[in-house]
């Protein structure tokens, strides 16, 4: 299954896609589901699961956090019983590593969201290197440019946590569906998109990216990856595969095997996707 695993709605500042545009658009793109991930809350899950019922579509409802060391992806096997942040977390920027322990304490699970995007006002940068809990590393959104996917990547790699995909879709319909998440089993709730990802089954996809020539990969520069040959047509983004599994990279290796490339990730500007 290919679901948008990333994706906004008005419940976002600065967003005015409205769910169930959104859910009509994943379809007309050919995703399989799509994951609502507001910032800061799920005031809109009443909404997105209307959505869902009258269109007949995986809509899931996740949120993406703002901590004081990045944005984290969450997502629970139970939305409807989670409170609202700041009732868990108290008053904000919530330190990372209270965010990541209490997702784990309510059964959910974090993916680091563009942990190198310079242009967030406190990008996790290399920190992700110090932090325990993550099920995954967000390798490949649609709405990032230059290094920031491809560090992701390496940075995955590294770890040996597998790669998620999304679009990041914020200001446009245009933008769904750019990226997608692959996932090995079927997925029909929040419950089931919680257990493949700490599983570590899934792949990043690029979707309408035409596979490069083999030859064409020689000579590439560390951080100039091409796609690598995906289902359906598309372009599987770089990244890890599934934790133990077939193509699985990031055995014993650590962050300080990298060449001490501290000092990334420093932003000013304030992104909210």
């Amino acid at each position: 299954m290919l679901i948008d695993l990333h994706v906004h709605s008005h419940h976002t500042p600065g967003c005015r896609l409205i769910p169930r545009d959104v859910v009509r658009r994943a379809r007309e793109v050919g995703l399989d589901g799509v994951a609502f991930t507001d910032l800061n809350g799920m005031d809109g899950l009443a909404e997105i699961r209307a959505a869902a019922r009258d269109e007949g579509f995986l809509a899931l409802c996740g949120v993406e956090i703002a901590s004081d060391t990045g944005h984290f992806l969450c997502f629970f096997p139970e939305p409807e019983k989670v409170p609202a942040l700041p009732q868990i977390f108290g008053t904000p920027p919530w330190p990372v590593r209270e965010v990541l322990r209490k997702v784990g304490e309510m059964g959910g699970v974090a993916v680091a969201a563009h942990p190198y995007d310079k242009s967030v006002e406190r990008p996790s940068g290399d920190a992700i290197f110090t932090l325990d809990g993550l099920s995954a590393i967000e390798g490949l959104n649609a709405r990032r440019h230059g290094p920031a996917n491809d560090l992701a990547v390496e940075a995955a790699d590294h770890m040996g946590l597998p790669c998620t995909g999304a679009s990041g879709a914020l200001t446009s319909l245009d933008e769904i569906g750019k990226a997608a998440t692959l996932f090995r089993e079927p997925v029909r709730s929040e419950a089931d998109l919680v257990s493949q990802l700490r599983a570590g089954a899934v792949y990043c996809v690029a979707i309408g990216i035409t596979p490069r020539p083999l030859g064409e990969d020689r000579g590439r520069g560390r951080g100039d990856r091409p796609g690598r040959g995906g289902p359906r047509g598309r372009a599987e983004a770089g990244g890890p595969g599934p934790r133990g599994g077939p193509g699985g990279r990031g055995g014993g290796r650590g962050p300080g095997q990298r060449g001490g490339r501290g000092g990334r990730g420093g932003g000013s500007d304030r992104d909210r996707g």
